[in-house]
């Protein structure tokens, strides 16, 4: 049995008064449960009143009225049992019964009292006067400020008690009698007071109840609109990614087609083309990083990093953009190496978008990325630069979702405004503490502490394995399976302008034909999401022929409880949309067994 009694007070379609009252007789339920689980240990103060009495000459009695004090005790206790095991939503319904408990247990006990003052002498009725006014007021504490039950429990032998007293007379008498009433009016004052206190407190735990539950209803709420905007994201992502997919791999070949060709005019619609797709990746990547991080689907990989080399990494990846903009960009670093405990990839994707933002919102000077150990003993990397800076009023929600300064046009060249949302959460996931200096017309530094780590061992480099076609003629034999047809056809066509062996088909049973026929695939190259089945299960059927068959999967799925699934049966995932180039040289690297490194691909963000 719990203090609560009975099953969880709905706050809805319920008054406060009803709630609070409810709340009262539940706790007072529950208290007199407890009570009754002690019933047994009260009944040898009993014991000692029978014995008492039985000693100053009275024979019969005392014993007789033990029974019948022993059998209200055992009806008290065996109905506090059942009550305990009721289901809770009948619990209250014994209430009465209980209570009425109460007004036997009093009738029975103040039948032993004028017994106690037939004896000659004050010992008797001192004795019993002690023991049952002591009972008295172990009962008063369990009432829970019920004066009904109180009153029942203890007036009747109170006032046979003080009739004993003043019937006996004297001075003695008449003092004992007047003390045994101020203590009785005392307890009722008590449980009166108690009562009171109680109401208070219900009271205060009834508002700490609505509040809570208006509290969990809004969590319940932000939590319910992040989710569909995470789901939407997703699937927003997944739908736009299909057609661009088609129309990036389109333009790869007009690129290839513009530098054979001599118009000048093809070449400008080309790179055009190519530059506006590059954009429209971008965004897409954005949502489909905040996505990601928001479900918790990104685990990260700590190991010992050399953070001098993963800050050069960066500064080759964006020295040709900072060039363009007439921009320096410098590696500032101590002597001494400094080794960091961290996921490489995902503090490159932290260190790219900083970097990418300071150059796109710079306009004169520089960026500089910094590295040096702090007083503390962790490491920290500072990524400043000289551009106009934040005002202080816009430092926290730099960190918001799609909020740009500077930005009113909603220049798509500037992102949509997720870099910083994207670095904050990466950040957390990595444990590194993120914070940022700034103030408008001496730029901004963005700090990132981490902790240290010992350096790695560096790992003996084994020689590449041998591949079945040389890496540099790109003679490469791949199988497609798509059933978009506009997106077959590209692939197709961009892969035989590169001079390669490539067969397309749209489901898996024309794979397996184009097998059993003669093709032999270097590569298969297949979309996730088909007409009839999945990818995975083209990707079983088809190793069922060819069981060392390297595989691509090329997907717009963004579900995060995707990745590690298609993860597990292919050599690397591909999201739409994807250019040519990446795909032929994902393509190159999976047939030949070479691994590099991802570069991981960084999403702009718009702040001064």
């Amino acid at each position: 049995m719990t203090d609560t009694a009975s099953a969880p007070i709905p706050l809805a379609g319920s008054t406060r008064e009803a709630r609070i009252g409810r709340r009262i007789l539940e706790r007072r339920l529950a208290l007199i449960l407890q009570y009754s689980r002690r019933l047994p240990l009260n009944y040898l103060g009993y014991i000692l009143v029978a014995f008492i009495v039985w000693r100053q000459g009275v024979q019969v009695w005392p014993w007789i009225w033990l029974a019948l004090t022993g059998a209200v005790m055992v009806y008290r206790w065996r109905l506090g049992l059942a009550v305990e095991r009721a289901e809770p939503e009948t619990q209250l319904q014994y209430l009465p019964r209980l209570l009425r408990g109460f007004d036997l247990n009093g009738i029975s006990t103040a039948a032993i009292v004028p017994f106690a003052f037939f004896a000659p002498g004050d010992f008797a009725p001192m004795a019993v006067a002690a023991v049952l006014m002591a009972g008295c007021t172990i009962g008063a504490a369990s009432v829970a400020g019920s004066q009904r039950a109180f009153v029942g429990f203890c007036t009747l032998t109170f006032c046979f008690l003080a009739g004993g007293w003043a019937w006996r007379g004297g001075a003695v008498g008449y003092m004992f009698a007047a003390g045994i009433l101020l203590v009785y009016f005392m307890l009722l004052a008590t449980v009166r007071d108690q009562g009171r206190m109680l109401h208070k407190l219900i009271s205060v735990v009834d508002d700490n109840a609505v509040l809570s539950d208006a509290v969990r209803q809004e969590r319940d709420r932000a939590t319910a609109a992040s989710e569909a905007k995470t789901r939407f994201f997703a699937a927003a992502s997944h739908d736009l990614r299909q057609p661009l997919h088609a129309l990036s791999i389109n333009a790869t070949t007009l690129d290839i087609l513009a530098q054979r060709a001599t118009d000048p005019l093809l070449k400008e619609v080309s790179r055009g083309i190519g530059s506006a797709l590059r954009q429209s990746s971008g965004l897409l990547d954005g949502l489909l990083d905040i996505s990601r991080l928001d479900a918790h689907s990104i685990a990260a990989k700590f190991a010992s990093h050399d953070i001098g080399a993963v800050l050069r990494a960066v500064h080759d990846e964006y020295a040709a953009l900072a060039a363009q903009k007439g921009l320096s960009l410098r590696v500032d670093l101590k002597d001494e190496p400094l080794w960091g405990l961290t996921d490489s990839d995902q503090l490159l994707r932290i260190l790219g978008n900083l970097v990418n933002n300071a150059i796109k919102f710079t306009s004169t000077g520089g960026v500089t990325l910094a590295a040096r150990r702090a007083q503390s003993g962790r490491v920290l990397i500072q990524v400043s630069d000289t551009g106009p800076g934040i005002p202080a009023s816009e430092r926290e929600r730099v960190f918001e979702e799609f909020y740009q300064i500077g930005n009113p046009s909603r220049d798509r060249a500037q992102g949509l405004g997720l870099g910083l949302a994207i670095v904050q959460r990466t950040a957390a996931l990595l444990a590194i503490e993120l914070k940022l200096d700034s103030e408008p017309g001496r730029g901004t530094t963005f700090e990132l502490e981490m902790d240290a780590a010992p350096p790695m061992v560096p790992e003996l480099s084994l020689p590449l394995p041998v591949a079945a076609r040389d890496a540099d003629g790109t003679r490469l034999a791949v199988l497609l399976v798509d059933d978009e047809a506009e997106v077959l056809n590209a692939m197709c066509v961009y892969l035989h302008q590169m001079g390669w062996s490539v067969k397309g088909v749209m489901d898996g049973d024309k794979a397996q034909q184009a097998i059993a026929d003669g093709f032999e695939p270097d590569v298969l190259v297949v979309d996730f999401r088909l007409r009839n089945e999945t990818g995975i299960d083209v990707i079983e059927r088809l190793r069922q022929e060819m069981p060392t068959l390297p595989v691509v999967i090329v997907t717009g799925e963004t579900a995060p409880s995707r990745f590690a699934e298609l993860s597990n049966v292919a050599a690397k995932v591909l999201h739409k949309p994807l250019n040519g180039e990446h795909l032929a040289r994902t393509l190159q690297e999976v047939a030949l067994g070479i691994n590099p490194r991802a570069t991981p691909t960084l999403a702009g963000d718009a702040f001064p």
